[in-house]
């Protein structure tokens, strides 16, 4: 098998495949992956500070409203019991009426065979 060498700041490489590069340890210049970690952090932070602070504004904003509680302890009950009705009724018809071949328990109707020597 023949590897193609290329340059990486000065450092041999080798392409193992057309997408994979396989880099000597030396390669790696430590400033460049030192800036890259120094960016990712500000990113990170500047990501979990904005969701933060909409986090806070929706809760400031939706806090006052009753609009959900008035739901569901209008609604919450009638719709729950809807819900469970409607389930055990498709489950009750895939059940009865459809003719699926469940696998039960085969145990009393299986019977074992007699060994043959």
């Amino acid at each position: 098998m023949r590897f193609s060498v290329l340059s990486i700041d000065g450092f041999p490489a080798y392409a193992i495949c057309h997408f994979v590069l396989a880099a000597p340890f030396k390669g790696i210049c430590i400033r460049d992956l030192a800036s890259q970690l120094t960016s990712m952090y500000r990113f990170a932070k500047a990501a979990l500070n904005i969701t933060g602070r909409s986090a806070r504004q929706v809760a400031v904003r939706h806090g006052s409203s009753d609009a959900s509680n008035d739901f569901h302890a209008k609604y919450g009950t009638p719709l729950l019991i809807a819900g469970a009705t409607f389930c055990v009724a498709v489950w009750g018809y895939v059940g009865t009426s459809t003719g699926i071949t469940w696998n039960l328990s085969p145990v009393g109707k299986v019977q074992p065979k007699e060994w043959k020597d």
